[in-house]
């Protein structure tokens, strides 16, 4: 089968590899039908994540359709359609137990699929612990739908409810990339008064508004973004501050 591989920093390239195989009695096999690249992705290739494996096949955000599964997958079949979790964990350790499945204690947990083990950017790839890995896309939902619902969308969803968003609050999202337009998507759904867009990228912000994600856009080339958003909410600034863009400024 055809796969991208990380070969070392800076190179990435398509090889032939063989077709997965079950080893343990919970992994599935997954034929892939659609993947996109993340930006973790890039960081792989640019050596910025030390625990990436050379030779690994990149890839942790994708869909497809379940072709094998060990003796002990007791929620899925082959034919069904899944969507792939990011995170790989066992449901049983320490983390797993409390919520934090990134933390998961296994050798095989957290963010292993297109790091430490193989990943996605392939036509199949294994899945450990496939009864937690796994959710199956309803027949009213596209691939194309529920592509990022493994990473990018729950990445979104996570974030805003660590923010504690109240009904009537005012959210301020930094970065209108494609992880702050869905922070934005999921903080919508705790009905907030205000929800603010920053980003120094005009089409960004468009975008964030003509789809109803934000209610106010800002620009800090433009503006300056703090006494706007005192103005806003009266002096009071947002009640929920989530960073979406990953850099040292917009930390601070």
């Amino acid at each position: 089968m055809k796969a991208v591989v990380f070969q070392g920093v800076g190179e990435i390239g398509l090889e032939e590899r063989p077709m997965p195989v079950l080893q343990e009695p919970g992994d599935a096999l997954v034929r892939v039908t659609l993947t996109t690249i993340c930006s973790s992705d890039i960081h792989i290739k640019h050596g910025a994540v030390p625990r990436a494996v050379p030779g690994v096949i990149l890839g942790h955000e994708f869909v497809g359709v379940v072709e094998q599964v060990g003796a002990g997958v007791c929620r899925f079949r082959p034919g069904d359609r899944v969507a792939v979790n990011v995170e790989t964990f066992c449901g049983e350790c320490f983390y797993c137990r409390r919520g934090y499945v990134n933390n998961c204690a296994d050798p095989q947990g957290g963010w292993s699929l297109g790091c430490r083990i193989d990943g996605g950017q392939a036509e199949y790839v294994r899945i450990p612990y496939a009864d937690n890995g796994l959710m199956a896309i309803p027949d009213s939902v596209t691939d194309e739908a529920a592509l990022f619902t493994g990473d990018l969308l729950s990445t979104g969803y996570w974030g805003a409810g660590l923010g504690e968003i109240r009904k009537g609050d005012t959210v301020a999202v930094i970065g209108a990339g494609p992880t702050g337009l869905c922070a934005m998507m999921c903080a919508k759904l705790y009905e907030p008064a205000h929800i603010v867009a920053v980003d120094v990228d005009p089409e960004r912000l468009r975008l964030a508004r003509e789809n109803g994600l934000a209610d106010v856009v800002l620009n800090p080339l433009e503006c300056d973004v703090k006494p706007e958003i005192l103005a806003l909410t009266g002096g009071r600034g947002a009640d929920c501050v989530m960073e979406a863009a990953g850099g040292e400024r917009t930390f601070e």
